[in-house]
């Protein structure tokens, strides 16, 4: 008998008054079961009641029955009644999600979940929390439970759950001393079970089911006690690997307490020098992992993730190496775990170094192709920095083993460590896995995730995009905005406003953009302008506003009882963030203004000093949150790294001046770093912003250089200065109808700003005119001149930029013309990525596994821009931070200017090695987030046209920039405002 369901009825209506509770087979094993009790949890939280959780069935009004497809009596009944059920049958970690009436006797409404496997089922179980309105965030970002009366659960809610996409999802926990360590060692005692259950809950919550454990200074397999926490993993079904450098169930930690003189396995990490202690250390720990879900690395790598055979070995002589240390491996893997026709899955790691070993160098053969490998999982790694390598080439695709990825949302090494809260934006790991998934890495993805605290967003949706690529991955791209609203309506949209939503949204994204833009622990006063560009202002402008907006919406979600998750999940990073960021703004103002000679130093100097206070308070708020939780999560450095670690960081380096007694005129431009005072012969400020741009404002600045406070006014027309910029004596009241002043006087013991606004209405067309006036004290003056030319644009084409400051700064989004191309009979084009790196946006080639020798199939985007003159130009391109995809390959695309012949422009040079330490180009390119190419251009006069095709595959073009070769480009982190386009209105 089939079971009906009717469309229009209510099925199960959990509330306290109609009480509900769990079936749960024995079959199902203890994980399925402790999971159950975790959902039960949900519901007491949720609805005020807790169900009780048996393993028959018995006479009720409604219930939850959780089974596992074959796994005993229950099951195969309710796969007789139900049909969907069998939809189920032969997936991997799926369910069946059916409201169902009359299931099974005497109970009259149940939910049935129904596991293809165990996994299957712990899943279908979480999705009932999900509905309840329980994020996966519910312990680590501590979420609270949003109260209920009552929840309806309807025929509608039924469904099969898709097969994972990626086959194992995970995380690595590292680099947890001081931060991870220190939390589980006082709330824990250690990395022990007890803790380990916390962090299982949590990847199963996010469908996860693969886990590198801690191991700097743990053992897995040993601190449960014992082997408490693998045989927890085993009852939730969750697989345990080690990390890449650790072989065979057996951490370095765990060697580093066995070795010894007199130990079996010897007392020294090599395989030429204790060949027989090492695999006997290796054979050990494959024994002890008999029965237990295990998931092995092969291969060896040299102690604490260095090289095997030491910096200076030959390639050939590793992979000889390897090749023997691997068949050891795998026939000991194979003899004690894959009895029965059992197969383990297995992994090997290229990262690193041993991406050499996998490719080979030269002449020199490497291990790819090596039969041993065929059914092993092979893990490539990108950079460390989120930057894919060598990626898997057409051919070998369909390796037996399938293809890893291991990605970093954390990192410990060169050029600088990345360990404190979160610094990837979302679209950058959206851009980057798709990447890899499109070219067949499917079988398995692992993030470093460091601490695990402050990466829940980030880490969310990372295991989303694997859990659904077919939702989140290639087939939409600039989702990540989409996501992003997604998950702050599951975590906070239950008390919250859309207009409260969309702020929280503003600062979510916000300190990940500016922690992305340069990693904290990488700043200091000097990569900021604190003038070129108003980079600085606009800065401090973007962290003040989003400040003002963190605070409110806390206080805000704190009064009505709300607030931890916030506290948790976003607060704390984006305010420390913002406050990071200040201080180093504030200390390269502090130098600049001194270097000036401005009172207003010192009080920069404060402002360093304030944020450096904030940063300690702010680490024991977060100590002291929900009574010490978190305790010791706090503990990163991440201020000032003058070395690739933590060794030897420094608060920033602020100047205090002596001033002189009495008051001094000093007057700067806000954007420039040349300062004017009153001199015998006059030198006179000049700006000609409303002639050599379309800028419509200028900012001076009006400071004190001494002690007391400046009285000063604008006096126009006090004397007469050139075009030549030269003060003349006069005593002409001439005024000019064509600027306008924010302020005409005022008095400052530090500094006052003044915006000057050309009012462009009142000038004359096609005519170049100046006006000049003057900056005065009753002592001091300084000259200023003011330029500006209201340009005729009318006969000029539509669409072109023009030049700004005698430069051309393009948007790569902004072209004014694409044409696809072909790769293997499939159409290729050029697609705009937006929200995307260093300059917002970018776009990159489709489908990403497109390469191209020449321009001939390429697609091409081209770029109008209106020349004046003919000139001799440096054409910059500004990709992001990608690496040949290829193993000793290159990135380029090709150039061509007014359909010419093409020139190739590069971005890396021979011998860049992407991850590798003492590659400076790799270096600066993670650095800066951007690779640069430059190439030499003639432009004409009139409109030109700048066409770029495609090359390598891998890079998104973000930016291009054509200057003079005789302009010095003004020294700037986040470079000019894009130019303007010839516009309808402007002609």
């Amino acid at each position: 008998m089939e079971i009906i369901f009717f469309n229009d009825y209510p099925s199960l209506e959990i509330s306290k008054d109609n009480g509900l509770y769990f079936v749960i087979p024995e079959e199902c094993g203890t994980g399925v079961k402790k999971v159950a009790g975790k959902v039960a949890k949900d519901v007491e939280g949720t609805l005020s009641f807790c169900p009780e959780i048996c393993e028959t069935a018995v006479p009720a009004k409604q219930a939850v029955i959780a089974v596992t497809a074959g796994s005993g009596k229950l099951a195969e009944t309710l796969c007789s009644k139900i049909s969907k059920l069998g939809q189920v049958e032969g997936k991997r970690e799926s369910y069946a999600f059916i409201v169902a009436e009359n299931p099974v006797e005497g109970i009259e409404s149940a939910l049935v979940i129904y596991g293809s496997d165990k996994l299957g089922t712990i899943y279908g179980l979480f999705h009932l929390s999900e509905l309840l309105g329980v994020t996966a965030m519910v312990d680590w970002g501590d979420c609270q439970y949003v109260k209920q009366d009552s929840f309806v659960l309807k025929e509608e809610d039924s469904f099969v759950s898709k097969e994972p996409s990626v086959k194992y999802r995970g995380f690595f926990i590292n680099d947890e001393w001081p931060c991870c360590g220190t939390w589980a060692t006082s709330h824990f005692g250690s990395f022990n079970a007890q803790m380990y259950d916390h962090i299982f809950e949590y990847l199963l919550r996010m469908k996860g089911n693969y886990l590198w454990p801690a191991m700097w200074a743990e053992n897995f397999m040993l601190d449960g006690p014992d082997l408490e926490s693998m045989k927890l993993a085993d009852e939730y079904g969750i697989y345990i690997g080690m990390s890449h450098h650790e072989p065979c169930m057996r951490s370095g930690a765990e060697y580093s307490k066995v070795r010894g003189p007199k130990s079996p396995y010897g007392d020294a990490w090599s395989y030429v020098t204790n060949k027989e202690g090492i695999l006997r250390f290796w054979e050990d720990g494959v024994k002890r992992s008999i029965g237990h879900n295990v998931f092995p690395t092969v291969g060896m790598r040299g102690e604490n993730d260095s090289k095997m055979l030491g910096e200076d070995s030959l390639i050939s002589d590793n992979v000889r190496l390897l090749k023997e240390i691997i068949t050891k491996q795998r026939e000991m893997i194979h003899e004690h775990l894959e009895t029965d026709g059992k197969k383990v899955p297995q992994l090997f790691a290229v990262y690193k170094e041993v991406e050499d070993y996998y490719f080979g160098g030269g002449s020199e053969e490497g291990l790819r192709g090596f039969k041993e490998l065929e059914d092993v999982t092979l893990l490539l790694c990108e950079d460390n920095w989120g930057n894919m390598r060598a990626l898997p080439e057409a051919f070998e695709r369909n390796h037996k083993g399938g293809f890893g990825m291991y990605f970093h949302l954390d990192y410990h090494g060169d050029p600088v460590s990345y360990e404190w809260v979160s610094s990837t934006e979302l679209s950058k790991i959206w851009e980057q896995m798709t990447e890899a998934y499109e070219y067949g890495v499917r079988e398995l993805w692992i993030v470093n995730v460091g601490d695990v605290k402050f990466q829940e967003f980030p880490l969310n949706y990372f295991m989303d995009l694997a859990y659904d690529f077919e939702k989140w991955g290639s087939l939409a791209p600039n989702s990540t905005k989409e996501y992003t609203k997604a998950w702050i309506e599951s975590v906070f949209g239950s008390y919250t406003s859309k207009e409260e939503r969309e702020e929280i949204q503003e600062v979510l994204e916000g300190y990940l953009k500016i922690n992305a833009l340069r990693k904290p622990e990488s700043l200091n006063d000097t990569v900021y302008h604190p003038a070129h560009h108003l980079e600085c202002e606009k800065l401090l402008s973007f962290c003040g506003k989003l400040e003002e907006k963190n605070e409110r919406l806390w206080k805000i979600l704190e009064e009505r009882g709300m607030g931890d998750a916030y506290f948790s999940m976003i607060y704390f990073s984006a305010e420390a963030s913002f406050n990071l960021l200040k201080m180093h703004l504030y200390s390269g103002k502090n130098h600049l203004y001194a270097s000036q000679g401005k009172a207003v130093a010192n009080e920069y100097d404060k402002l360093v000093e304030a944020c450096i206070e904030k940063d300690e308070a702010l680490k024991t708020q977060m100590a002291e949150f929900k009574e010490g939780k978190w305790a010791g999560m706090e503990l990163a450095s991440h201020i000032g790294f003058t070395n690739w670690n933590d060794e030897d960081w420094r608060y920033p380096v602020r100047h205090i001046i002596r001033l002189p007694k009495k008051p001094r005129l000093v007057v700067t431009r806000a954007d420039k770093t040349q300062h004017y005072t009153n001199q015998y012969f006059p030198i006179t400020l000049v700006i000609d912003d409303f002639v050599v741009s379309s800028s419509k404002k200028a900012k001076i600045q009006i400071a004190n250089g001494g002690q007391g406070s400046v009285k000063w006014k604008i006096q126009e027309g006090a004397r007469k200065v050139g075009l030549d910029g030269i003060a003349h004596e006069s005593q002409d009241e001439t005024s000019c109808e064509w600027l306008e002043f924010s302020k005409m006087s005022g008095e400052t013991a530090l500094q006052d700003e003044v915006e000057i606004s050309l009012k462009e209405e009142n000038l004359p067309l096609g005519e170049e005119v100046s006006c000049s006036f003057e900056i005065k004290t009753e002592t001091e003056f300084v000259p200023v001149l003011v330029k500006a030319l209201k340009k005729d644009t009318s006969a000029l084409p539509e669409g072109a930029f023009l030049a700004e400051h005698g430069m051309f700064v393009i948007d790569a989004v902004h072209y004014a013309d694409k044409q696809a191309g072909l790769y293997e009979g499939e159409a290729v084009e050029f697609k705009e990525l937006y929200d995307f790196g260093k300059y917002q946006s970018g776009i990159k080639a489709f489908p990403v596994t497109s390469s191209f020798d020449s321009k001939e199939n390429a697609p091409s985007v081209t770029y109008e821009l209106y020349s004046e003159e003919e000139k001799d130009c440096f054409l910059n391109l500004y990709t992001s931070p990608a690496n040949p995809l290829i193993y000793g390959g290159k990135l380029s695309v090709e150039v061509s200017v007014n359909e010419g012949a093409g020139k190739l422009v590069e971005f890396t040079e021979a011998g860049y090695k992407g991850g590798e330490p003492g590659c400076i180009p790799w270096e600066q390119a993670v650095l800066n987030q951007e690779h640069v190419g430059s190439t030499e251009i003639s432009l004409k006069k009139g409109l030109n046209k700048i066409t770029v095709f495609a090359r390598e595959a891998g890079m998104v073009l973000e930016r291009l920039v054509v200057y003079p070769k005789d302009i010095e480009r003004a020294v700037s982190y986040l470079g000019e405002k894009e130019c303007i386009r010839v516009t309808p209105a402007e002609k």
